[in-house]
């Protein structure tokens, strides 16, 4: 590891360091690993860069807990399981080109609407395939449900009308009405 020198004394070296600090959000308090650096000759303790984007992620991901957010790792773990890089899952759920780089990371928050629609994509798959097609981005996974219907709820009569109807080979089925 590179020592570096202390910006403020000019004479000491800079130490890391780490510990627990308490924190608040909400009114729900917690702890999150808090990094740093302590210099041997005035005392002084700082965070570089490094440590404060660790720092502020902590505290993010601190955060998404609260508010009942996914956190960054449980977003990745759901775009890998649908094969999806991060950018052909910006353009399947919106949010930008780097989004999903900033949710995975705890870099931001996503907003409530966002977190709801990566939920119901986890937990209807047919929501998926649909954001999927509109986006013109191709599964690369295989389906979890065997039957899918697509609808027109928008016709012009009261009637449902199916548009599209397959059956795909897997283990099981799910119907949605």
């Amino acid at each position: 590891m590179k020592t570096q020198n202390c910006p403020i004394c000019e004479m000491g070296q800079l130490t890391n360091h780490s510990e627990l600090v308490a924190v608040e959000h909400l009114g729900q308090q917690g702890h999150i690993e808090s990094h740093y650096a302590i210099c041997d000759c005035c005392g002084s303790e700082q965070a570089g860069t490094a440590e404060a984007r660790f720092n502020k992620r902590a505290m993010i991901a601190f955060k998404k807990q609260v508010q009942g957010l996914l956190i960054g790792a449980e977003v990745q773990d759901l775009r890998k399981r649908w094969g999806l890089n991060q950018l052909e899952a910006a353009k399947v759920f919106g949010g930008g080109p780097v989004a999903f780089s900033k949710y995975e990371a705890n870099d931001v928050m996503q907003s409530d609407a966002m977190d709801k629609l990566l939920r119901l994509s986890a937990d209807v798959p047919g929501t998926l395939d649909k954001l999927m097609a509109n986006a013109g981005v191709s599964r690369k996974t295989a389906a979890g449900w065997s039957n899918l219907t697509v609808v027109n709820f928008r016709a012009p009569s009261r009637k449902t009308i199916v548009l599209q109807s397959h059956k795909l080979e897997t283990e099981r089925e799910a119907r949605y009405a």
